[in-house]
């Protein structure tokens, strides 16, 4: 009994926790994790973007097939660079 008490003491390693805390969110990865915690409008414009399907929206990024991650990757890396100009800009400027 004193080993498994000793085991709950000890500190995990970094490695550890964070497959820890993928495992308990249910995601894969930290940009998983990160996806899936994107608002539903977010999640719905980066779904259009890739050509996705509204029951993308709902999934976690590791229940989607490869095909489809990588068309959302594709569309996110699209969006980024082009708004990157339009980012954090005063409203006043937008015109």
């Amino acid at each position: 009994m004193g080993n498994a008490a000793e085991q709950l003491n000890q500190p995990r390693s970094a490695k550890d926790s964070i497959a820890y805390c993928h495992e308990l969110f249910g995601c894969k990865s930290s940009l998983g994790l990160s996806y899936d915690n994107l608002t539903e409008d977010v999640k719905r414009t980066l779904c259009f973007s890739a050509g996705l399907k509204q029951r993308h929206v709902e999934m976690k990024l590791h229940e989607m097939e490869d095909l489809e991650r990588k068309a959302l990757h594709r569309s996110i890396n699209t969006l980024a660079d082009a708004l990157k100009p339009f980012a954090h800009k005063a409203f006043r400027d937008f015109q």
